[in-house]
Order: C-alpha cells, then sequence, then structure tokens
C-alpha cells in the first residue's frame, strides 16, 4: 500500500482516506448479494406463515362441520316426540351427535324451554338440515297461541266452578300458612314472620314488599292473597324505652334512637307525633312509617 502511495505521490492522511474508500466501494457492492439473501428467506418464512394459517382454516372448517354432522339416522326411524326434557337416548335416535346433545341439555338446566319449534330452530347446534329433517315430527305449535277475546253466549253446557281464590291474613299466618300462597317458600316465609314480629305487627299489606328477598313483580303476583285483620300491632312505648331496646325496631337506626332519647332527655316526654316532627334529625318518611307503633303514654 505504501508503494502504491509512493508511486501515486500520497501522503500519510491520503493513504487511510484512500483505505477507508476501497472499504465502503467494497461493501457497496456486496450489498446486492446481502439483501437477496435475506430477501429468500423472509419469503420462505411468508409462505410457511400461509401454508400454517391455511391448515389452521381447515382444522376449524372440519370441526364445525363435525359439530353439526348429523348421526346416519333412517327417516323410518323419526318419531313424534317434545324437545322439552327429551332424554339423551331420544335425542341420539333423532340423529343428534353428543355435542349437540350437551349444549341442548345445558339450555334446559339453566331453566330454557321450547315453546314453539322456531325456538328449537333458534339453538346454534341445530343445523338447518337439522332443523328440516326433525321439523315435522316436533309436536308443538308453530308459533305461541294469541288468546282470542272470547264473547260470552248463553250456553246449555254446565259452568266450571269457580276457583276458591286464597286469602292470608298476614296478622297472624304462620310459615305453614304463607306457604300456601304461589311464590312464597319456606325461607320467604320464615322471614315474612319474624319482620312481622320484630315490627310488633302488619299495619298495611305493602310493609311485605320491605322483607328481603320478595322483587317488586313477586309482590304483585302475591298481593291479591294478602290481607290484614283486625289484631291489635304492639306498641313501643317511646317516651320510656332507653337506645337499645328502639334500635330493636326495624324501622329506628342507632342514630335516631339516639336523637329520640337526647331529644327526650332534655325537653321531656313526648306529647304525640308532632313534638317528633320538631326533630330535624327525623324525616319525613321515617316519621310515615314509625307512627303506627308509637305510644305516647
Amino acid at each position: 500500500m505504501k508503494k502504491l502511495a509512493l508511486l501515486f505521490g500520497m501522503s500519510e492522511n491520503e493513504r487511510r482516506g484512500f483505505l477507508v474508500l476501497s472499504i465502503l466501494i467494497g461493501l457497496i457492492g456486496l450489498a446486492p448479494f446481502i439483501y437477496s439473501f435475506y430477501t429468500r428467506h423472509s419469503t420462505d418464512d411468508v409462505l410457511l406463515i400461509s401454508s400454517t394459517v391455511e391448515e389452521e382454516l381447515k382444522t376449524f372448517e372440519s370441526n364445525t362441520a363435525e359439530l353439526h354432522k348429523p348421526h346416519a339416522v333412517a327417516e323410518s326411524s323419526l318419531f313424534p316426540f317434545d324437545p322439552n326434557n327429551l332424554p339423551v337416548e331420544k335425542w341420539k335416535m333423532l340423529g343428534f351427535t353428543e355435542r349437540q346433545i350437551q349444549v341442548i341439555k345445558n339450555y334446559e338446566s339453566k331453566g330454557g324451554r321450547f315453546r314453539t319449534k322456531a325456538d328449537v330452530a333458534k339453538m346454534y347446534v341445530v343445523s338447518d338440515e337439522d332443523f328440516n329433517r326433525i321439523e315435522p315430527y316436533i309436536t308443538l305449535a308453530e308459533t305461541v297461541p294469541i288468546q282470542s277475546r272470547e264473547v260470552a253466549f248463553p250456553s246449555k253446557e254446565t259452568t266450571k266452578p269457580p276457583i276458591k281464590k286464597i286469602m292470608v291474613d298476614l296478622s297472624v299466618a304462620d310459615t305453614a300458612a304463607l306457604q300456601v300462597i304461589r311464590g312464597i317458600g319456606p325461607v320467604l316465609a320464615s322471614r315474612i314472620v319474624k319482620f312481622r314480629d320484630a315490627l310488633g305487627g302488619f299495619h298495611s299489606v305493602d310493609q311485605v314488599k320491605e322483607v328481603y328477598g320478595i322483587s317488586e313483580e313477586q309482590y304483585i303476583k302475591m298481593e291479591s292473597s294478602l290481607a290484614i285483620g283486625d289484631t291489635t300491632i304492639k306498641k313501643w312505648a317511646i317516651n320510656q324505652l332507653p337506645i337499645e331496646k328502639l334500635t330493636q325496631h326495624p324501622y329506628i337506626s342507632r342514630k335516631e334512637a339516639t336523637h329520640i332519647v337526647r331529644y327526650r332527655e332534655q325537653h321531656g316526654a313526648f306529647a304525640s307525633l308532632a313534638d317528633l316532627e320538631k326533630m330535624y334529625a327525623l324525616n319525613d318518611n321515617f316519621l310515615r312509617k314509625i307512627a303506627p307503633y308509637l305510644d305516647f303514654n
């Protein structure tokens, strides 16, 4: 290199510059070969990924087809049936797979019910082919029948006796009597009795709605079967009871009981509900609910 530099009359710095330039030219010359090498491998990778995705899609489609693929079943082996609570063996006889049957049974275990043929077709595991095959044998209506308004005409037929209406007196009913009403079980009946005893008795049927576990919908259904008798409710001596005793009433919190006792100690006994209304700590809703249970003597 030095001889070549001397031949061309190059200085030390010029020789170094010439060496760096030579290296750069060499790298530029190799760049096309390096690019083609990596490009080829990248293309191979893309082809490999594409083939893998295609295989996965084929596997998914085959699994989906398997889910809806019915057992081989002869047309002569089909029979009229109600799909509600149909045994597993019967579903198999209709040509359904174990997977399809499992989905149908899970639907029923969660409270699902088939009311019309269309409900069966809505099951995603029942394909169009399955439904078209079994539809003539389903013993359900095409649609839910709409109750028509009947016009009363004189009839020679003997009319059926009216159904006896159930009425339960909330004032005295025990848990057994309450369970006669549709929608009230042992647990709910026990809660109603405990709540009534804690209050000192019911003065209104609406108070049943305050029992834990009774929704507005349930109350509407049972309201017509509930009544309040002439039993006198238990009164609470507002002028004698201490804080601990007052808090035992479901409508009186400890904070409200404390306000009542402190006010009573400062201003004397309450003569009527009007005296309680003077307390800013007690709102109108509280006074309305507690009023029937107060004894001012």
